[in-house]
């Protein structure tokens, strides 16, 4: 390095030391006009890229003004990763730089884009070598690279000062912690799907705390996205947290996001905090005195505004999420008050004899860690709860544990493991009344804001579809919903068979957005019902093995579509495609009731076509003018006549059914035609089954 070079090197040293950004800034004119030569290369700066000097001179200025905002206690990060951006498409790679917008997109929380440019710093000695060190490792760790990550984690340790070391010591042996927590959960994931909820909910602002009601039809959450009319920005030029609102319609699809009323937002930060299983009492959190909870009622159609709540459950200090029990007597809630075992703990208050709060005891040692606790789940068993920690067994950030509580005795958290949790955080807030969903808010997915998304947990009746792109949704790595896969790869370990296809118009060939039932006929009970894709027509069910299914596809102004799979135990992964067309109610379609069942060799409906019969009995109510032939049709097995009587009796007591639920006899024909209308050939077993069948056709409309 020449002596101009050393000369800047101790400059920047004196520089770094100085708290004002002005007197920095003036030095840097100087080193910049006076110091620097024509070129520069990287013996001086250091750089490894030889620029002009009116180009250092722009560098110099992106630099500056990059500092600036840097340092500013507005910690305008986004602003100054701009000016730094500048400075580096420019050809600069300096290590006061390199470390500067790599802490900036740090500290934005974009990683991807902070990587690279401390992979550029850590095998150079600069005045931020230390600090760009454990950056790395956490850069790692986030980006599940474990081993990496505890390697940096040990490296930056030994760049520290004794006192440093003393400061820092119990941090990164519980960083180190995690990453090994995070090799145990990857190495073994659970069972579950993550589906990221659509843009009707998610922006690309911060969406969180989601808040479902019981029946799962109203989903209540806070955004900081702007609003139509608003342009007020925090002091770091974020829009303040608003609380929306969702309301899901009758094919499962939730509407577009709305405003909730302004007794509820008010003109700072307001955030989604709990919601009774009754959906009756929203508690709010309000921004005012450090952080407080207020209780709104649902009354005659509208909000009332945010009361706060009484007794001892607000204090000066942080109070944040909170839920109801079933009954509503008792209450769970965060709090970082005095007397805590860590820093947000989870407390509890009941109800007393008159109805008011009484006093709030905090949960215990077992559950509230020397970290945070920041929200607790209780289900309507009142047995088993979830909360969320950064303590504990966490991976990294806030991991979602499970906790029972039985005969007076709390049992120890368990994490509920990858691709549930991430290095990233992992907040829940709301679950199903049965426990199988939640609503969580997460930053996995390489996203830098938390999004909303619905965690159901080892449910195999799920669909595995997604609503935008019409392709199979994986599970992948790290927790990541993947938008398109060459297989099923995730989903082999599991028993069940994957039914897909696309349903579409029989003659236009159009897709349809149709709505699909699945029922157990064991039980003639619905059990799950999906949609196409709007655009696609593309649907895809996974069905568990062992079970009998029927399957109705169902689209205004068509005839509906059945189908009937069975899938015995041990056929283990298994794909069907089935594409399905369906014909509007014209005169001339047809439909085959595949879930209409009948005794061998007799006219006996089975109690298991109680759904088939439904359907069939709702279209012609729905359609009053419609007419119909109900015809029986069978193998060419046994004695040709014996066929026709049988098929004949079949249709008649299909007929036999609508009259008796009110169906009008000249609305019906029963027709029996043997064998002699095959729609496969008889020579095979599965030809056969095709030609056993019931089917109706629209005679008048």
């Amino acid at each position: 390095m020449n002596f101009r070079g050393v000369v800047l090197v101790f400059v920047l040293i004196f520089l770094s030391g100085l708290s004002s950004v002005s007197l920095q800034s003036q030095l840097l004119d100087f080193v910049f006009t006076e110091i620097l030569p024509d070129t520069i290369s990287i013996s001086d700066l250091p750089s490894s890229k030889v620029v002009s000097k009116d180009t250092a001179r722009m560098i110099k200025r992106y630099i500056k003004k990059g500092d600036e905002i840097y340092y500013d206690e507005l910690k305008r990060y986004d602003l100054a990763v701009l000016q730094y951006q500048e400075a580096v498409n420019l050809g600069s790679d300096n290590q006061h730089l390199l470390f500067h917008i790599g802490k900036s997109y740090y500290k934005l929380k974009k990683y991807k884009q902070a990587k690279p440019f401390f992979e550029k710093m850590i095998f150079v000695d600069s005045i931020e070598n230390n600090e760009a060190i454990y950056i790395y490792a956490r850069l790692n760790h986030l980006d599940y690279k474990f081993d990496t990550a505890i390697y940096y984690y040990e490296e930056y340790l030994k760049t520290l000062s004794p006192e440093e070391l003393s400061e820092k010591r119990e941090e990164i042996a519980k960083k180190k912690k995690e990453c090994s927590y995070g090799k145990k959960y990857v190495s073994n994931p659970v069972h579950a799907y993550i589906d990221i909820l659509g843009t009707e909910i998610n922006t690309n602002y911060v969406e969180y705390g989601p808040l479902a009601s019981l029946n799962d039809s109203l989903l209540i959450f806070t955004s900081r996205r702007p609003g139509k009319k608003d342009k007020i920005r925090d002091h770091m030029g974020r829009y303040f947290d608003k609380i929306y609102f969702s309301v899901k319609d009758s094919v499962g699809n939730w509407s577009q996001a709305e405003l909730m009323p302004k007794s509820i937002n008010t003109e700072e930060h307001s955030a989604a905090a709990g919601l009774s299983a009754d959906g009756k009492k929203f508690i709010i959190y309000k921004s005012e005195n450090n952080g407080d909870l207020f209780v709104c009622n649902y009354k005659n159609g509208d909000w009332s505004k945010g009361k706060k709540l009484k007794g001892s459950i607000n204090t000066n200090s942080h109070e944040a999420t909170a839920s109801y029990s079933y009954d509503r007597l008792t209450m769970y809630f965060a709090s970082n008050r005095k007397g805590g075992f860590g820093k947000h703990d989870i407390y509890i208050a009941k109800v007393d004899e008159n109805g008011k709060w009484g006093d709030p005891d905090n949960l215990n040692a077992l559950i509230n860690s020397s970290f945070d606790e920041i929200s607790m789940v209780a289900l309507p068993d009142g047995i088993t709860y979830y909360f969320t920690s950064n303590g504990h067994s966490s991976m990294g950030g806030y991991d979602i544990f499970k906790t029972t509580f039985i005969n007076g005795k709390w049992d120890a958290p368990t994490n509920l493991g990858y691709p549930i949790n991430t290095t990233g955080d992992d907040i829940l807030y709301s679950v199903s009344a049965n426990g199988d969903f939640a609503y969580v808010a997460s930053s996995r997915n390489d996203s830098s804001m938390h999004d909303i998304y619905k965690i159901t947990f080892a449910n195999p009746i799920k669909p595995l579809f997604d609503d935008i792109d019409g392709i199979m949704l994986m599970v992948s790595k790290h927790g990541a919903v993947l938008p398109e896969c060459d297989g099923p790869k995730n989903i082999k370990k599991l028993d069940l068979t994957v039914l897909k296809g696309t349903i579409f118009d029989q003659f236009s060939k159009d897709p349809l957005f149709a709505t699909i039932e699945l029922t157990d006929n064991s039980t003639n009970k619905i059990i799950a019902t999906f949609t196409s894709n709007k655009q696609t027509g593309n649907y895809l069910v996974s069905l568990p093995t062992g079970k009998d299914y029927g399957i109705t596809v169902k689209v205004d102004g068509y005839l509906f579509h059945s189908e009937n799979v069975t899938i015995n135990t041990e056929e283990g992964y298994n794909e069907i495609v089935k594409n399905i067309p369906l014909n509007m109610i014209a005169v001339g379609s047809k439909v085959v009731l595949n879930n209409l069942f009948f005794e061998t060799g007799k006219a006996e409906i089975s109690s298991s076509s109680k759904t088939e019969l439904y359907n069939l009995l709702k279209l012609m109510n729905q359609v009053p003018s419609l007419k119909l032939e109900i015809a029986g049709h069978t193998d060419s097995v046994g004695k040709a006549i014996k066929n026709k009587s049988l098929s004949k009796k079949r249709a008649e007591a299909v007929v036999v059914y609508l009259i008796k639920n009110g169906i009008s006899t000249d609305r019906l024909i029963a027709k029996g035609y043997g064998e002699d209308k095959p729609v496969a050939s008889n020579k095979t077993k599965e030809g056969r089954q095709k030609n056993r069948r019931t089917e109706f056709e629209v005679i008048a409309r």
